[in-house]
């Protein structure tokens, strides 16, 4: 095969990869405006850092997580487990220490505890009844994931929000950096085509 016809695929490949590897950078750098020939030019990610970060945070509070939803699962949970583990710890140690000096032993001991392990687990377990929808009252009230997700970005600097942004979409940018080339190079092909069959 000639090598003019062989330039074409091998050039639009080049340039297809090229032209579109600069193009994914240019979404994120440069990161602090630059002034070239009288205009600023940045990358656009950096440039609506902020309307992105909003957006992320709506999205996620409208489609994956909301005060609504964290406060209901905690209305929901079974505390019944985990405070008698807690009481039962509690007891155990406390006890154990205060009664090992004292001849109260044995049957009565243990009698003792299991009575107080009883009426305190029983008592917080009520008090967790009746607040239960307070607590997730007021967590709705006081919890704004939107607004702690805003802050959450706002405190990143640009390369760390580059860096969390890509590392989602790494393979989909290289894919279109390689998808480029791949159309670069079926343009020089075509141009070779014409130029072998209806130019010469």
């Amino acid at each position: 095969m000639n090598l003019h016809l062989l330039l074409p695929p091998v050039a639009g490949a080049i340039i297809g990869w090229f032209t579109n590897y600069v193009t994914i950078k240019l979404l994120f750098r440069p990161h602090i405006p630059v002034d070239l020939f009288g205009y600023s030019l940045q990358g656009i990610i950096p440039k609506r850092r902020k309307d992105i970060a909003h957006s992320i945070a709506h999205t996620i509070e409208n489609e994956l997580l909301s005060s609504e939803e964290i406060a209901t699962s905690l209305n929901g949970l079974d505390w019944t487990g985990e405070v008698e583990k807690t009481v039962e710890e509690v007891v155990e140690h406390r006890f154990s220490s205060k009664l090992s000096g004292l001849p109260v032993i044995g049957l009565v001991a243990d009698n003792i505890k299991y009575h107080v392990k009883y009426l305190v687990t029983k008592e917080i377990l009520t008090q967790i009844d009746k607040k239960k929808d307070l607590l997730a009252s007021k967590l709705k009230e006081k919890v704004d994931i939107k607004k702690h997700v805003v802050a959450k970005i706002d405190n990143l600097d640009l390369e760390r929000f580059e860096g969390l942004l890509t590392a989602f979409i790494s393979n989909e940018l290289r894919h279109l950096a390689w998808l480029g080339a791949a159309i670069g190079f079926a343009i020089g092909v075509g141009q070779s085509f014409l130029q072998y069959y209806y130019w010469r």
